[in-house]
């Protein structure tokens, strides 16, 4: 065959190479998105009148807590429980979450440190006794013996016994926090949490206290007082809590929060709690 023939059918490697390159630059265009309708159309509040869309950058979500920051709680009058005003208190610190395993972490560590942790037992060196030889060792087919002071003995020691130790144990600041926390929230949910103005006893007689705790229905007819109250104690007390803590004193019970039904406490009591209380 002719090569000039055969020329005019094969083109040269240059000549596809740029051929290719063209086909490619016509029909590979990158797409160009556009709005929808006029060029000046308003894609979104943030995109301007740009012929391009230009969509707002995504917000990060922000979680909103639906409940009100405070609660509210009456302030009654000690004498006749008559409502005087209403006391915002922080949620916080008044209605948070019951936590039963912190509680029963808190009193736990509050009943150790009770304890006194005087129990004893006598050692073997500590038991009146011989330390003779009780039985010889062979010839008689008894067991091996050495003292009267074994455990097994009746008199004899004690084996592992308690000896004297502290059963303290420690817990973080944080957790008791929320312990008493969990408690305080877990008696105004029960409508057992009073506030009080002030705890104005005029007399010192128990007698009279006890009318008036069962007036209000914050103590039975019958039996022992089941009410804790919380006054702000100050170093010179003042005439009315004076009179409250001699005419509490023959009122028994008065031990924990858990261990009472209703917990009284006055106002400046509760300024203290929400100061000390409130999570950082």
């Amino acid at each position: 065959m002719n090569a000039g023939r055969f020329s005019r059918f094969v083109p040269s490697a240059a000549r596809l190479a740029r051929t290719l390159v063209t086909d490619a630059s016509q029909t590979l265009q990158p797409s160009v998105l556009r709005p929808i309708g006029s060029l000046t159309r308003k894609i979104a509040p943030s995109a301007g009148t740009k012929s391009a869309l230009n969509w707002p950058p995504p917000q990060p979500l922000k979680a909103i807590n639906p409940l009100a920051p405070t609660v509210q709680a009456f302030v009654l009058d000690f004498a006749t429980s008559a409502p005087q005003s209403i006391a915002e208190l922080p949620r916080t610190v008044f209605a948070a979450p019951v936590r039963s395993d912190i509680i029963h972490r808190v009193v736990t560590y509050e009943r150790n440190l009770r304890r006194q942790g005087t129990h004893n037992s006598r050692t073997r060196s500590e038991v009146r006794g011989s330390t003779r030889k009780i039985t010889p060792q062979k010839g008689l087919g008894m067991a091996r013996h050495g003292t009267r002071r074994a455990p097994q003995y009746v008199g004899g020691a004690k084996a592992h016994g308690p000896v004297p130790r502290s059963h303290a144990i420690e817990i973080q600041r944080k957790v008791w926090l929320m312990g008493l926390r969990a408690v305080i929230s877990a008696k105004y949910a029960q409508d057992q949490l009073v506030v009080v103005e002030d705890f104005d006893v005029a007399s010192h007689r128990t007698q009279d206290l006890r009318r008036t705790l069962v007036q209000n229905a914050w103590m039975p007819t019958a039996g022992d007082a089941n009410v804790l109250m919380m006054p702000l104690m100050d170093k010179e007390l003042p005439e009315g809590l004076r009179n409250l803590e001699l005419a509490s004193r023959n009122l028994p019970g008065v031990y924990e929060i858990l261990r009472h039904d209703y917990l009284i406490i006055d106002r400046k009591a509760l300024e203290l709690l929400q100061s000390t209380l409130l999570p950082l």
